[in-house]
């Protein structure tokens, strides 16, 4: 799914899949914080399946920082 980084995954609201990472290695946790930084997946929401799928994603491969923090000048 991460291969094309620059792909749109949520049609709506224009988000790439690049823009749900960046978010992700802010900090964000959950989809729903994707989606509040974001808006990603909350018009048709038929994209919330791919950014639950880019979440798991990124949490299995992410290496964890204790000390992290969402950054909220995204």
């Amino acid at each position: 799914m991460a291969n094309n980084p620059g792909r749109l995954v949520c049609l709506c609201n224009h988000v790439t899949a690049k823009e749900i990472l960046d978010i992700l290695r802010s900090g964000a946790t959950s989809t729903i914080e994707v989606q509040q930084f974001t808006l990603a997946g909350t018009g048709c929401t038929r994209c919330v399946r791919e950014i639950d799928a880019l979440v798991e994603n990124y949490k299995a491969t992410a290496k964890k920082d204790p000390q992290l923090r969402i950054n909220f000048k995204y």
